[in-house]
């Protein structure tokens, strides 16, 4: 039984992964549907269209973990204040750390901003609701339920489960937007935040004190980006 359970929970990852990678083809849906032709579409359209497969990705998550989320929602929400102090604390750790490794990839290299960082300041200026929803909302969601909940269920070893879900989380935040080998740099303090809401699931045992600090980092960051001041949110 336990062995059985092991391979379910591998398959688990397997397929969370791959919907990971393949969310954005889920957009393709509404295109044809609607006859919008990617290519010509209006940015407004485009990120609509993203919104729409980031929604679909997060309900198959929530089909997926709808059992262990509705437990764990119950008990974040009988122990908010004090999951929620604790989650704040690993959240400031997490947060100097990775301000720290920001301001010395800026100084020592000639790397000033991480592409993927720009990339998001680019949908937040252009659609700032949309931008909102896909940053604090569906972005944190998504994220802790694959690289927290997903990995934990597989990688049982404390310091490698931490390791694991940080690196990798901070990893694909950067390898899609590389055009230097500068960039590669910025892994480590996406990954500096990643590994921080990893201790600080695997201490609470609740997705939803990752998920909190993780929604509350991106919710206050993109409204400082709306209202001018360019922050990193992940």
């Amino acid at each position: 039984m336990k062995i059985l359970k092991e391979y379910l929970n591998i398959i688990k990852l397997i397929a969370v992964l791959l919907l990971f990678f393949c969310s954005s083809y889920i957009q393709l849906i509404p295109a044809m549907l609607f006859n919008i032709n990617i290519y010509t579409a209006s940015t407004t359209t485009l990120y609509a269209l993203q919104l729409f497969s980031n929604s679909i990705m997060a309900l198959c998550l929530f089909f997926m973990y709808r059992k262990s989320l509705i437990k764990e929602f119950k008990e974040f929400k009988n122990k908010f204040w004090d999951i929620a102090d604790l989650s704040i604390k690993y959240w400031i750790i997490g947060l100097i750390a990775m301000a720290l490794s920001n301001i010395l990839i800026g100084f020592f290299t000639p790397a000033k901003i991480a592409n993927n960082e720009a990339g998001v300041q680019n949908i937040i200026t252009q659609v700032p609701f949309i931008a909102f929803i896909l940053t604090t909302i569906l972005a944190p969601f998504t994220e802790e339920i694959i690289f927290r909940k997903a990995f934990k269920e597989n990688f049982k070893e404390k310091t490698l489960f931490i390791l694991m879900s940080g690196i990798v989380f901070g990893s694909l935040h950067v390898i899609s937007s590389v055009t230097t080998l500068y960039d590669y740099l910025y892994i480590i303090p996406y990954s500096s935040l990643g590994i921080a809401f990893a201790y600080l699931y695997y201490k609470t045992d609740n997705i939803f004190s990752s998920m909190f600090v993780h929604m509350l980092h991106n919710g206050i960051l993109t409204i400082l980006s709306i209202i001018g001041t360019g922050m990193i949110i992940l």
